[in-house]
């Protein structure tokens, strides 16, 4: 016989049930107290627990709760968002963590416009990057007029990020001895993933020029006369207001890099064609443009939002709620936190690597086994703002948004962004200030993340003084460290993604997202947590 599912019953851990043993109480139109059956019980709303409140956890809650189903996210701090992080310097908004959404992978950039934020999306001011390398900021090597990733340097965007890509040159260069041989190795690697991204845009595509015209139509039906009360057809499309379309004027913006740290990657410039400095429209990403976007106000902001949909869909989110256990009961999962236990149909563990294997290793010890060999790095971001008057005379910061920092050239950091060359609205907001940040830390040579705030912030001024002949003395800074911030990706890492995932097929209701499996940027982990509501999704209606 099957049994009806229904909302979970939540009990605070340990009070003893109608039968005075401890543990969670019978499921409301699931079991009587009896034992048996309750078939004239009510059927609710399924209950999905979704645990992690980066964006990855926040998109799948967003997806879910869109679905019409009950969602309780549980965050283990204070804040949502993970790598998503807002600040402040010198009075002005500031990202303290990952800062741009990537284009060409669409889901953070629609993501942003479902949760209201569209008229916000801005495109990148600076039009180019270097490599601070044999005691010089360099351009970006090119192999007869191709850039690092072999593609012809034309107007079109990049395909593959700089942050995957740089590192894997650097490495090949090292061993291989030279940089073409570099180039070719990660051309062959990524022939692969351009392919597959190229499906999926023209995928995406197909689908929002099929939904515009159902909306299109729904309307002109609406338009003719005695069609007005028509159920369906004046009424709201699903999938939401259209995306007003730029300007006709705005053009695909020329060639060039910028360096991103913590969500680093190729920038090309974009902008407005005559239009003034700081003008702003939404621009239109299916006839091409930059390949990332920000937000006015910060990327940080993104996290805020999509948790405000959440609740507003009926969501509930547990901020310095930690879950310290699962079990998969008959009825479904066991959710238990230091309050309470959480009666649930379904799971989403969007949780770094280490605490997903902790959470599962009585349930799934093999899969968990595999996730705890998942390495992870650590980093710390110094945020600094200068007068900008003291850059005055200084070229290195004309025209760039950012360096790379390859390794073993013995300097501290590995990578710097020029803030306010980089966001026209950070320009516009700290109009006297040039706000950059440094990047710190590299894999497996951490150590000098555990130095004082002001050891990090004078390392960093060494540096840059070095690299930039920037001599000044900032009026502000912010350290912000990110221990375990991003995962390590070896060699072999697909294989062990699938492995886990198999492993963990036969425990119905349950799926894994975030940054440790298929990807670190901000879209990847987007992508992730939508991927995984779509399969619980699925399989509830199945």
């Amino acid at each position: 016989m099957s049994v009806p599912t229904t909302v979970s019953a939540v009990r605070p851990a340990g009070r003893p049930g109608p039968d005075g043993a401890t543990g969670p109480a019978p499921r409301p139109g699931t079991a009587a107290a009896s034992g048996g059956p309750d078939a004239s019980g009510p059927t609710l709303a399924r209950h999905i627990v979704v645990i992690g409140g980066g964006i990855a956890g926040l998109a799948a809650a967003h997806r879910l709760t869109g679905a019409g189903l009950r969602v309780t996210l549980l965050e283990s701090t204070g804040r949502v968002g993970g790598k998503l992080r807002s600040g402040e310097i010198a009075g002005t908004p500031v990202d303290l963590g990952a800062e741009a959404l990537r284009v060409p992978r669409p889901e953070a950039v629609d993501l942003a416009r479902a949760v209201g934020l569209g008229d916000r999306l801005r495109v990148p001011a600076a039009t180019d990057a270097a490599l601070w390398t044999r005691g010089a900021l360099r351009p970006i090597p090119s192999c007869r007029g191709r850039d690092v990733l072999g593609r012809a340097r034309t107007a079109d965007t990049y395909e593959v990020s700089l942050r995957a890509a740089v590192p894997q040159l650097f490495e090949a260069a090292r061993h291989d001895g030279a940089l073409l041989t570099g180039v070719r190795a990660v051309r062959r690697r990524t022939a692969e993933q351009q392919r597959r991204a190229a499906e999926e845009r023209q995928a995406v595509e197909r689908r929002r020029i099929a939904e515009e015209r159902r909306i299109a139509e729904q309307r002109r039906l609406a338009d003719r006369p005695g069609t007005a009360g028509q159920p369906g057809l004046p009424g709201r499309a699903r999938s939401g207001p259209l995306v007003p379309r730029p300007r006709s004027g705005f053009t695909r913006p020329g060639p060039g890099a910028g360096a991103d740290v913590g969500c680093a990657g190729p920038e090309s410039a974009g902008g407005l064609p005559g239009g003034p400095r700081g003008a702003h429209t939404i621009p239109d990403l299916s006839r091409g443009g930059p390949d990332y976007l920000g937000l006015d106000g910060g990327a940080g902001t993104l996290a805020g939002a999509v948790a405000d949909a959440v609740r507003a869909a009926g969501g509930e989110i547990l901020r310095n709620t930690p879950a310290l256990a699962l079990t998969r009961g008959p009825y479904g999962w066991e959710v238990r936190t230091a309050a309470r236990t959480l009666l649930c149909d379904g799971l989403v563990l969007a949780t770094p690597a280490w605490t997903a294997a902790t959470l599962l290793a009585a349930e799934a010890p093999l899969a968990a086994a595999e996730l705890s060999e998942v390495a992870y790095a650590s980093m710390a971001l110094v945020t600094m703002a200068f007068r900008r008057s003291h850059l005055e005379g200084l070229t290195a910061f004309d025209g760039r948004c950012g360096f790379l920092v390859p390794p073993g050239d013995g300097h501290t950091i590995k990578a710097s962004t020029f803030l306010t060359r980089k966001w026209d609205w950070l320009s516009e907001r700290a109009k006297d200030l040039f706000l950059l940040r440094t990047s710190i830390g590299r894999y497996g040579q951490e150590e000098i993340l555990y130095l004082d705030d002001a050891d990090l912030v004078s390392a960093a001024l060494r540096d840059l003084g070095e690299a930039t002949g920037l001599t000044a003395r900032p009026v502000a800074t912010d350290v912000t460290r990110w221990i375990g911030g991003l995962p390590h990706y070896a060699v072999g890492h697909p294989a062990r993604v699938t492995r886990v995932r198999n492993g963990l097929s036969t425990l119905p209701g349950l799926r894994l997202c975030g940054a440790a499996y298929d990807g670190v940027g901000v879209a990847d982990c987007v992508a992730s947590g939508q991927r995984a509501a779509d399969e619980i999704i699925a399989a509830e209606a199945a």
